[in-house]
């Protein structure tokens, strides 16, 4: 239709009004069952509530999708009447549109607008990240909810918003969950400059955040002190509001797999292969240089294969890397689907954990904790104050190689190939680990006495 001509508005104004007319039905039947659900729970007093934002959620069970979706599911297992506000998927299936309101295992996921960019260029990432911020606050500022909240540092500056609501008594108390600490990572990385603008900026709203959380959780005591040094740069005190609380693994997912037979093992040809598994993201912090220069080193030894699943910004890097220099010990696929990952684990021999120089503190990879459940021997390419390297030398479970070592780490890959008792006994150790201290059960449990606490 050309801009002001009259022809055929009668009928396009009935169809938009339509369209506006079934949204807000939509809304409101959203709106109230929320509304009597809330008011149920108020009623017997049953349920503790608890409001996720996080950007990535089922059914987009990568990264932190899939470390938060196993949270929240257990969460409801002891009552917590668990809502999800999340954003649209950008990572896999990008071109497929989830519906707004769904249910899952008794979680309630709101999907709210953002854009669709691909995650792995970095601009799109930042738009996406931004336009799931916006939706966000005005989900929130128009919903009025008093339920304690459980933001992530995805995006960072998302925790900003439930600051400012809270202070302006529009939410309720947060709950502010540690993954990666900005805006260091991005400073380590040459993202930022470390004195620029944005970065002093970041830092102020990092201290606002700190100073109105409820609660701060970190995913490991390497972690732990980096929090600790910038709120005393800052003149604040924890008060007891931070809480170092572990990354987990849903074991029992892992663990269905040990009885049955591996439909990996044979779809990819690993029969008779010592597997080195490297399974998750390759990002930017990951130093996946090492691990393939040690892949090359190895590539005459044919029993060896290095098997790499998932995605990540250095992925295709490291792709034309191993294409370039003819490893045909080298297998690169995309990540598996959640029923899978117990095979995809139990696939490894020995499996591969990585973090450039500096990020210690700043991250913690989780991969580690779903390798160790499946009683799996860890190689640790990162700096020995890690918190992954901590627990490697606590457990037994593994060995620890510094970033950029790749003779030595190929030499320990060779050894540890030919010293089955050595990789047995750390397996056990590994799985003992699990097993008392680092499963989704023990855990949960830690995040429903810290939501009570908060209440």
């Amino acid at each position: 239709m050309i801009l002001g001509s009259t022809e055929g508005t009668p009928e396009i104004l009935a169809m938009y009004q339509s369209k506006i007319a079934k949204c807000i039905l939509e809304q409101n039947n959203f709106y109230r069952e929320s509304h009597l659900l809330s008011s149920e729970n108020k009623q017997t007093d049953v349920k503790t509530e608890l409001l996720v934002l996080c950007q990535l959620f089922y059914p987009e069970l990568v990264s932190t999708g899939q470390t938060l979706t196993e949270l929240c599911e257990e969460l409801v297992g002891l009552g917590v009447d668990v809502e999800v506000v999340c954003g649209p998927m950008t990572v896999i299936n990008r071109d497929k549109k989830a519906a707004k309101c769904i249910e899952h295992k008794g979680i309630r996921i709101r999907r709210v607008w953002g854009t669709r960019f691909p995650k792995l260029h970095l601009i799109g990432r930042v738009i996406n990240q931004i336009t799931f911020a916006i939706s966000t606050f005005f989900y929130l500022l128009f919903h009025h909810h008093k339920k304690p909240i459980l933001v992530l540092t995805n995006p960072p500056f998302l925790a900003v918003i439930c600051g400012i609501l809270k202070l302006l008594k529009i939410s309720g108390p947060y709950i502010y969950l540690v993954f990666d600490v900005y805006p260091d990572t991005a400073v380590r990385l040459g993202v930022l400059k470390e004195n620029g603008l944005l970065s002093r900026l970041w830092e102020q709203f990092n201290t606002f955040v700190f100073k109105h959380a409820s609660a701060i959780v970190v995913i490991g005591r390497c972690m732990e002190e980096v929090i600790m040094k910038k709120m005393k740069n800052h003149n604040l005190t924890p008060n007891g509001k931070l809480h170092c609380i572990s990354i987990w693994s849903d074991d029992k997912l892992i663990r269905s797999a040990w009885e049955r037979e591996n439909p990996l093992r044979k779809k990819w040809g690993l029969e008779d292969k010592f597997v080195v598994g490297y399974f998750g993201n390759m990002g930017r912090f990951h130093d996946m240089e090492t691990i393939i220069s040690a892949a090359e080193i190895l590539k005459d030894n044919k029993d060896i294969c290095f098997l790499f699943v998932g995605e990540g910004h250095k992925k295709q890097a490291t792709v034309e890397y191993a294409a370039k220099h003819n490893l045909q010990n080298c297998q690169f696929h995309t990540y598996v689907d959640r029923q899978d990952l117990g095979y995809l684990m139990n696939l490894a021999e020995i499996g591969i954990v990585s973090l450039l120089e500096g990020q210690e503190g700043l991250s913690v990879p989780s991969k580690a904790f779903g390798l160790m459940a499946a009683g799996v021997p860890l190689v640790a390419v990162m700096s020995p104050k890690s918190e992954i390297a901590r627990i490697i030398k606590e457990e037994g479970c593994g060995i620890v190689v510094k970033p950029g070592e790749k003779k030595v780490l190929a030499d320990s890959i060779l050894q540890l190939s030919n010293a089955d008792a050595q990789l047995k006994q750390m397996g056990t150790n590994a799985l003992m680990a699990i097993q008392e201290k680092y499963n989704l059960d023990k855990i949960s449990k830690k995040y429903f006495d810290l939501i009570e606490q908060i209440v």
